[in-house]
Formats: structure tokens, sequence, C-alpha cells
């Protein structure tokens, strides 16, 4: 009886020392991978694939005003801010706390409703930030 209960004690531990060796921390290559995804899916078109501010709606000759301002350059955001990368500046650029005129209002941001509409399952929205968050803070050019 006392090997049975030491043995279902033992493998208790070893599922949880496995499932939390499993969990992704904000910087895994999972998060960074999902981050780089969701950066192509919803912010590259302003940003630039290379993020570092030319998408294809940036248009210097443009007739609208909007589209002659070019996007920031995400990848100097560690440099502009003395080597520190601005991690809650960027989650509330995204979850629109942050003024950020380029990127619309809360009602119509520029990327539509991909995130919002994600704030019905909360959980999944925070990790999605911290994906994003992740991703952009991996592609800091520290030669700049």
């Amino acid at each position: 009886m006392r090997y049975a209960k030491l043995a279902i004690l033992s493998i208790n531990i070893a599922v949880g020392l496995v499932a939390s060796a499993q969990t992704p921390d904000r910087t895994s290559p999972r998060s960074t991978a999902a981050g780089k995804e969701l950066f192509h899916q919803n912010c590259s078109i302003c940003h630039g694939v290379d993020a570092k501010g030319y998408g294809s709606m940036y248009d210097p000759n443009s007739a609208e005003a909007s589209r002659r301002v070019p996007p920031a350059d995400l990848t100097v955001l560690s440099q502009q801010n003395a080597g520190k990368f601005p991690a809650a500046h960027i989650r509330d650029a995204v979850d629109m706390k942050g003024s950020v005129p380029a990127h619309g209002t809360p009602d119509m941001p520029a990327w539509g409703h991909a995130f919002d509409t994600m704030k019905f399952n909360q959980k999944r929205f925070e990790e999605n930030i911290r994906n994003l968050t992740a991703y952009i803070e991996s592609i800091q050019d520290p030669k700049k």
C-alpha cells in the first residue's frame, strides 16, 4: 500500500514537471514564431515585411494625407528608448490603449477588428499580444 502511494505521488510529480517544462514563456521560440505570423497578417501592410516602416499602405505620393506618413520603424524601438524595449507601449498600441493616431480608433483600428474580436477570449487575446510583443522585441536591431 505504501509503495502504491509513493508510485502515485511520483507519477503526479513527473506529470507536473513535464507540463511545466512544456509551457512556453513569453520569449520562447514558439511565442516569437506565433508573433511573427500575427505581425505579417496584421501589421506588415503598414510597417513592412521587415518592420522598417515601408509597407504597401505607405505611399509618399498619395493624395490621402494619412498614407504619406511613414509608419514607425519597429526595429529601432529599443535604440530610441535608451536601449530598453518599450514592451508596455507596444501592448498598449495593439490594445488601443495608447495614442497612436495612425492605428485609428478603438471602434475601427487600422487592422480592422483582428485583435478586437479576440477580446471575447481574454486569455487568447493576451497571449496574442504577448506573442506579437515578443516578436517585435526579437527584431530589435542593436546596430542602429
